[in-house]
């Protein structure tokens, strides 16, 4: 790797010895216990559990990476001196608490040993941010810092008045507005119990069960090894809701599976990696973005659910119809019928599968409480645990090392939320967030789609090698004020930054969704990025549709919702149709523009060109099923 890059990209997992096992161990099942006995109601006052878990995430994210790519893999001393040190950075606000509880915020003075503590524990965050996401994050969280300490010798509309240090402080470390505000509550009160619920879930089979469940419903299929890909993924993404551990998790089968029976290297770790993605846009988890959307909108979380409803299936439908046609395009052939279990043998062996699901979806839905929701649903893990692991010892290893698992993977999103807990504080003291929508209104040149088109240009670069979560934080304070601004609604303006946001998981050139598939699928990870994206396409067109249509959120009349809900499906149909080059028969260029018009024009939120697409497509439709029927097509083409 070329230095440059070396220092700009995040470093390697670290091969861990028996000391730092058991200390990630630890640490891990703690703190997993700790936030799920709180979602559950026991009272430990939020600042303290904030502390605690900024600890164990800053520990976790020193012992299990790397400083650099290019950094050896084994033990470090210096990961261990940063241990000691988040730790008694952290623990030095545990024991202030109660003194710093009965100062008043911005006006009572603060020791020199708290603003050394504080730049400390900002220095920890900073440097976990760069082994974990990359220096280009840290550079632009830096800038950001810089703005609020030298920014009033700035002249014109971007000078504010000055801070001083103990100001700077003060907001963005002992305030709620800073490190340890909204978003890095919600990672350690919402986030981590869904991580958790994924993790244990996945130690106890529940990924080979969505597996089995996708397989058994449409491995006889044409492409049924694809088809099996966009399934099992969209089933465990919607729980795990971090794409690169769906690709990981079902990718480790399906791609594999995929290329055994004719797909393409690039093309099955192009449908792995879009489907992975989706995981994030379909309830009940959505990539945990919808837990922030709650806290930074108020709307509540049923309502989110409900709204994304449509957008997720309508993805989904795409990803898979990619799937279909290209299996016909291809001519595949359907997986055996040894490689295809029947439906009633996997849940009548797997049932008790469904039981925990199904009090996670109910809770989610009907209490409006969610962390308590997972935390249910993580008890309700144990039975099924018991079922699968009879022998004592066996079920407390499966427990123990999936709690330990759950909170390594908090170890990215609590890094992230973190460091934008940091970029909000600074936005918030200074008032940049007006200065921001305003430079791109002006950027825009006071356009409303281009305006739009900005916003997304901002958060798919905000997004490049983070987890959703954080670029939803991000960008729910830089991008949503210019956009409901523009008077679009706050629901729809901030779904359309999950959506961005979530898309750059497959978006060039980072995309770490692609990164991950191609190192099973030992194909060109820049390659399965551009597939993907083709594959994905409509995520990338959705948003733009709800923010003019929010008929497809389930806002409006019923009759309306159906209207949009089936004109967009259609517009699906003939996109993929027209991009796989297969409707019925294989198409010719001619055909396949005309159905690529027909898909645009179903999109644009106009009654008109609904009504010209509709018709473009049952004229094509009836033309092609024609020329198929009264075999006039040449061989292979139409």
């Amino acid at each position: 790797m070329p230095p440059l890059l070396t220092i700009l990209a995040p470093g390697r997992s670290r091969d861990l010895g028996a000391p730092e096992q058991w200390t990630v161990h630890l640490i891990g099942v703690a703190t997993a216990v700790l936030l799920i006995a709180i979602s559950f109601g026991w009272y430990v006052k939020r600042e303290i559990a904030l502390f605690l878990f900024l600890g164990a995430v800053l520990s976790l994210a020193f012992l299990t990476t790397t400083a650099n790519p290019a950094r050896p893999t084994g033990r470090s001393l210096a990961a261990w001196l940063l241990v000691v040190l988040s730790l008694v950075s952290c623990g030095y606000f545990v024991a202030m608490q109660p003194v710093h509880e009965m100062r008043l915020p911005m006006v009572d003075e603060l020791s020199a040993l708290d603003i050394a503590a504080s730049i400390v524990l900002i220095a920890l965050v900073m440097e976990a941010t760069r082994r974990c996401i990359g220096m280009i994050l840290v550079v632009l969280v830096t800038t950001f810092l810089a703005y609020a300490v030298f920014g009033n010798r700035l002249s014109g509309s971007f000078a504010h008045r000055g801070f001083s240090t103990q100001e700077i402080v003060d907001h963005l470390v002992l305030s709620t507005n800073g490190l340890f505000g909204p978003a890095l509550e919600v990672a350690a009160f919402l986030v981590v119990v869904f991580v958790v619920f994924g993790a244990l879930l996945d130690r106890i089979g529940g990924a080979d069960f969505f597996y089995d469940i996708a397989n058994s419903l449409v491995g006889k299929q044409v492409g049924g090894a694809s088809k099996v890909a966009v399934v099992s993924s969209g089933l465990y993404g919607s729980i795990s809701g971090s794409p690169t551990a769906d690709v990981v998790t079902t990718g480790s089968f399906s791609i594999p599976l995929m290329i055994r029976t004719g797909v393409s290297r690039t093309y099955a770790g192009a449908i792995e990696s879009a489907a992975s993605t989706g995981g994030a846009l379909l309830p009940p988890v959505m990539g945990s973005a919808a837990f922030l959307m709650t806290d930074f909108t108020g709307i509540p979380y049923a309502t989110i659910v409900l709204a994304a409803l449509i957008p997720a299936v309508l993805y989904y439908l795409s990803v898979f119809l990619a799937a279909h046609f290209r299996a016909h395009r291809d001519g595949l052939q359907p997986m055996s019928e040894g490689e295809v279990p029947s439906i009633f043998a996997v849940l009548r062996r797997d049932w008790a599968y469904l039981l925990p699901i199904g009090l996670l979806v109910w809770g989610v839905l009907s209490l409006n409480r969610p962390a308590f929701a997972g935390a249910l649903a993580c008890a309700a893990l144990v039975p099924v645990a018991m079922l699968r692991h009879p022998n004592p010892l066996a079920l407390i290893k499966t427990l123990f090392f999936g709690l330990s698992d759950g909170m390594r993977g908090m170890v990215g999103v609590g890094v992230a939320c973190a460091i934008a807990g940091l970029v909000v504080g600074t936005l918030s003291m200074t008032d940049l967030t007006g200065k921001i929508s305003s430079g791109l209104f002006h950027m825009s040149g006071g356009s409303p789609i281009l305006t739009i088109l900005v916003a997304a240009f901002v958060i798919i670069v905000l997004g490049m090698g983070m987890p959703t979560p954080a670029v939803y934080a991000l960008s729910a304070v830089l991008a949503a004020p210019a956009l409901i601004a523009l008077g679009i609604e706050v629901l729809p303006a901030h779904l359309f930054i999950v959506y961005i946001a979530s898309m750059s998981a497959i978006t060039p050139p980072v995309a770490v969704a692609a990164f991950a598939a191609a190192s099973i699928a030992k194909a060109n990870p820049v390659m399965i990025a551009v597939v993907a994206c083709r594959i994905a396409m409509v995520a990338f067109l959705l948003p733009f549709v709800f923010i003019y249509q929010p008929a497809l959120l389930m806002m409006g009349a019923t009759g309306q919702i159906v209207i949009s809900a089936g004109t967009a499906a259609l517009g699906v149909l003939a996109l993929n149709a027209a991009l796989e080059g297969y409707f019925l028969v294989m198409l010719d260029g001619m055909k396949r523009a005309l159905l690529f018009v027909a898909g645009v024009c179903l999109f644009l939120p106009l009654a008109a060109t609904e009504a010209i697409g509709a018709l473009l497509l049952a004229g094509m439709t009836g033309w092609i099923w024609t020329l198929r029927r009264s075999k006039r097509a040449r061989p292979g083409v139409a």
